[in-house]
């Protein structure tokens, strides 16, 4: 019977492992795989709790930020957002009241400049890259 090694970083994980080498089926002999443990996820509650911004803010964007999807924009050399006023649109990081990891956590809404039809596009930003207004 194979029994494995220890780690030397990590010794919590051989006594892991040797739960799932000894775990086998009474029916057949085999080995079979023991469920893992359920992780456990944080709700929007705590989100709110931490988030500085949130939907319907007004924002500056306080920090350079180059995009490139600007309608009626300079897409060969990006815009520069730095300046720009918007709205908050909405948290990337909530889905549905759980939270999950984004990079760039804040969809903020801003106006096509010189456009007559009042048109908007979105960015996502970090909130650090932005100030509430």
């Amino acid at each position: 019977h194979n029994t494995p090694r220890p780690d030397p970083v990590r010794p919590h994980i051989a006594s892991e492992m040797s739960a799932l080498a000894s775990a086998s089926s009474v029916f057949t002999g085999r080995s079979v795989r023991v469920a893992a443990p359920k992780r456990t996820v944080a709700r929007a509650s705590r989100l709110a709790a931490t988030a500085k911004l949130e939907a319907g803010d007004k924002v500056k964007v306080t920090s350079k930020f180059v995009v490139y999807h600007v309608p009626k924009g300079d897409r060969k050399n990006g815009t520069d957002l730095s300046g720009w006023e918007g709205v908050v649109d909405s948290r990337a990081d909530d889905l549905n009241g759980v939270y999950i990891s984004a990079n760039l956590e804040v969809k903020v809404k801003f106006d096509v400049p010189n456009d007559p039809k009042g048109k908007t596009f979105i960015v996502h930003c970090k909130e650090d890259e932005l100030e509430k207004q």
